[in-house]
This record gives structure tokens, C-alpha cells and sequence, in this order.
């Protein structure tokens, strides 16, 4: 898809016009393997509605993808019915063509679609086609040693019980359920244990041999209510990093019962911000989680530096009229609850 405007520093929304070719891109396993049919349903609805359309299944590999690229390069539109791995594993696609993105909550948590209000409503993205208003939004890259270029993220990556919860995951197939998670959840809880880490943002050390809980986060949706990180945000060209230092095993139960409260968390965490990020880890190799996926599918070795990178340009995430412009802009214009004003603990 052309750009219709260049990028301007600190310009957040731009209007695009209505998609006319849309790529809808499945994920069989999610959604207990329902999202077959909804993408099928939404081909239907937008065919109705003089659309052309094409629907295909994800792949598991990034590298995959790039036999998608020329169908990417050459749709207005994609449109993703799964959860946040698979829309992980387009943004370098989507960010050098260009092509906006707009998704179907179908994983277990879709904090992507949650972010921006989307649902399974075939009106609402109707609507959205029609009003062709998208957003602005960064995303982050992480590279390091052993890692072959630079891998995307849009959420976040993380270092503690969750991590230790996906790799117990691991490479199972067929749909998942929030049932799995729980029971794989308490056998990681069983053998908790918090990685050693250094960390320096734009090159400062921030975390000098501290053990405890990481995250480096793109997006305050993490974690449900929670609000691990509240001043992350893909409007923003910065990473947070939350740091729980000491973290033990009441720290995750509070987290549960506070997840089922549906209210912060409120943990003693320490906050820093930047562009650049570099995490050290010490003493013994740990998993890496990164948007809900096993980083992967081998744990960070020990005494490796891991980096993450805001990315250079934004991609268009085409959003529901429902969603609240004006409130995000708000949020993002108040020094108060910016993650350069939170930061640097």
C-alpha cells in the first residue's frame, strides 16, 4: 500500500483511504481453533460489501512470512484473526510495506486488538474500513549474540514466572486454553527462580547485578489489570523497563488474586525509559518471553547481552471509530503520565 503522508515527528493519527484489497491472515490454533470459520464469516461479509479478499493461514516461522510479502505489499489492508504472536510475526512485514493492520481478538489474552478496542464484530471493522482513520504506533526489536538479526516485538518481553510458564509450554500443539496456561502456571510457580541481571537504557546502568522480575514493555495491556508498566505506550519511540527487584513467590500469588480482583497490582517496581535497552544475564541461563511466545524456543545463556531497540518508523494500525483518539492523545501529551516523566527510578 502507498503512503499517502510521510511520517512527521509527534503526528499520531493520519487518515488513510477506505481499504478496498484485504488480506485476511488466520492463526488455526487460537481460539480453540474457531478462527478458521470467523475468517471465512469476514470474507463473506466484506465480498458482500464489494471488497476483494483473500484469506490464508499463518505460519509458524517468521521467516515464512516473506512469501506473504508481495500479497502484503499489494493489499490495503491486513487483517489478523489470532493472537499476539501473530501479529508479531508481520510487523517487519507490515513496517517496510507500509500496509495497515487491524485484528480480530482470537488468542487467549489479543492484548493488540484489546488495546484499540477491536472486536469480533464484523460492523465495527466495517466501520473502521469506512472511516479509514489509523494510528501512528512503534514497536520494539531485540538483538543480541546468538540471536541472527533483529527480532520484533510489540508488547513486550519478560523475564520471570511468565517466561518460565511459556517455556513449560513449550512447543505443544493444537489449540490453547486458559486452563493450560494455569496448570503450567503452577508448575513453573513450583520451581520459581528470578534471573541475575545488568541493564543500561541509552548506555546509563540502571540494574547492576539485581535479581528479581524484568520486563521491557511497548504497551501497558500487559497482565490484564495489573498495570505492571502503566507508562508504556506504542504511541511513544521509547521502552519501559519495570523492574521487581526481590521479587519472590508472594509477589506472583498477590499478582493472581489481584488478576482475579481485576485491580492493580501496586508492587514495589522500579521504572526507567529509553530508546535502547541492554540486559545482561548473570550466573544461569533463563527463558525469555516475548509477546506470550517462548523466545525462540531456548533460554538466554548466561553472561549474554540481550538488546532491545525501539523501531526507527511506526506502522498503521487502522482503528474502530468506538476508539478513544482524543483520550490517548491526552495521556501522551501529560508530562505526568508519560514514561519519561514516570521513569528513571
Amino acid at each position: 500500500m502507498s503512503e499517502n503522508s510521510l511520517f512527521v515527528p509527534n503526528q499520531l493519527v493520519i487518515k488513510i483511504p477506505s481499504p478496498e484489497k484485504i488480506l485476511i491472515i488466520y492463526n488455526p490454533i487460537s481460539s480453540a481453533g474457531n478462527t478458521k470459520v470467523t475468517a471465512n464469516y469476514l470474507e463473506a461479509a466484506l465480498a458482500t460489501e464489494g471488497k476483494t479478499v483473500e484469506v490464508y493461514p499463518s505460519e509458524r516461522k517468521m521467516k515464512k512470512y516473506t512469501r506473504f510479502s508481495d500479497k502484503i505489499a499489494a493489499s490495503d489492508l491486513i487483517v489478523v484473526v489470532g493472537g499476539d504472536g501473530t501479529i508479531r510475526k508481520l510487523l517487519d512485514i507490515i513496517n517496510t510495506t507500509g500496509t495497515p493492520i487491524y485484528a480480530i481478538p482470537g488468542g487467549n489474552e489479543s492484548l493488540f486488538a484489546r488495546s484499540y478496542e477491536m472486536t469480533t464484530s464484523v460492523d465495527e471493522l466495517l466501520q473502521a474500513i469506512d472511516s479509514g482513520i489509523c494510528l501512528y504506533q512503534f514497536y520494539g526489536m531485540i538483538s543480541g549474540q546468538d540471536i541472527n538479526g533483529s527480532k520484533p516485538f510489540f508488547h513486550m518481553a519478560s523475564m520471570g514466572l511468565d517466561s518460565l510458564t511459556v517455556k513449560n509450554i513449550g512447543k505443544r500443539k493444537g489449540p490453547l486454553s486458559d486452563s493450560i496456561y494455569i496448570w503450567h502456571g503452577l508448575k513453573a510457580l513450583c520451581s520459581l527462580h528470578h534471573p541475575k541481571v545488568s541493564v543500561t537504557v541509552d548506555g546509563q546502568p540502571v540494574i547492576q547485578r539485581g535479581s528479581g522480575y524484568l520486563i521491557i514493555a511497548n504497551n501497558s495491556a500487559y497482565a490484564r489489570n495489573l498495570l505492571l508498566v502503566p507508562g508504556a505506550s506504542p504511541s511513544n519511540p521509547e521502552l519501559v523497563v519495570g523492574f521487581l527487584p526481590g521479587a519472590r513467590h508472594q509477589h506472583e500469588l498477590f499478582k493472581a488474586i489481584k488478576i482475579l480482583q481485576r485491580k492493580p497490582a501496586n508492587l514495589p517496581m522500579q521504572y526507567f525509559s529509553g530508546k535502547s535497552v541492554a540486559c545482561t544475564l548473570h550466573e544461569q541461563s533463563y527463558p525469555l518471553q516475548v509477546d506470550g511466545d517462548y523466545f525462540r524456543d531456548r533460554d538466554i545463556a548466561a553472561e549474554s547481552t540481550v538488546e532491545f531497540n525501539i523501531s526507527p518508523r511506526p506502522i498503521h494500525v487502522l482503528v474502530p471509530p468506538s476508539f478513544n483518539i482524543q483520550q490517548l492523545q491526552q495521556t501522551i501529551n501529560n508530562p505526568l503520565q508519560s514514561p519519561s516523566a514516570v521513569m528513571h527510578s
